[in-house]
């Protein structure tokens, strides 16, 4: 099967399109965008603070598969919100709420 060629630019605007078109799928795609670069952030401060998955799993008592998962949002899930508090604390943080 031949590789189609893919134009970045013409994919964004089609998806752009579909999104300006179905308002409750945008809503719904605007919602995982955040949750995606939340799990970002998460990951990019632990490895700032030159810590490993497995020091994060000493501090919290977390498994190993756990931070993945919260890391990367594999199986579908959102962690608890104990268990966000749990990670965020042994980096550091802790979990605010601004207004935007």
């Amino acid at each position: 099967m031949p590789f189609k060629e893919v134009n970045p630019a013409e994919e964004l605007k089609e998806l752009n399109a579909l999104l300006d078109s179905d308002p409750a799928l945008k809503q719904k795609f605007d919602t995982e965008q955040k949750e995606f670069e939340f799990r970002l952030k998460l990951a990019r401060a632990r490895k700032e603070k030159d810590l490993t998955q497995n020091n994060i799993k000493e501090v919290t008592g977390l498994t190993q598969q756990a931070i993945s998962r919260i890391e990367k949002g594999t199986n579908y899930r959102s962690p608890t919100l104990k268990t966000l508090i749990r990670y965020v604390d042994a980096l550091g943080y802790e979990l605010t709420i601004t207004q935007k």
